[in-house]
């Protein structure tokens, strides 16, 4: 047996890959995502407490959302990435 043919049989042994949330999800995860991410960095943007405990609090989840906001908003028009 040639090495193309071990290759083929493993490749065509495998599972197709299934999602782990469905694609009608994507655009409500986006939407909240983005929204929730778009509240905390206004709400680090106009507070006048500079602590750094509160700017933690703030950041860490604004970026974490934002990211994961625009994943969602790729994977919901399409582009998946």
């Amino acid at each position: 047996m040639s090495a193309t043919s071990e290759l083929y049989t493993a490749w065509s042994a495998g599972t197709p890959f299934t999602a782990p949330l469905p694609e009608t999800a994507h655009p409500i995860l986006a939407i909240t995502t983005l929204t929730a991410g778009l509240y905390f960095a206004a709400r680090y943007g106009i507070s006048q407490n500079k602590s750094v405990a509160f700017e933690l609090a703030n950041t860490i989840p604004s970026a974490v959302l934002l990211g994961f906001g625009i994943v969602f908003l790729f994977l919901s028009v399409g582009l998946y990435v």
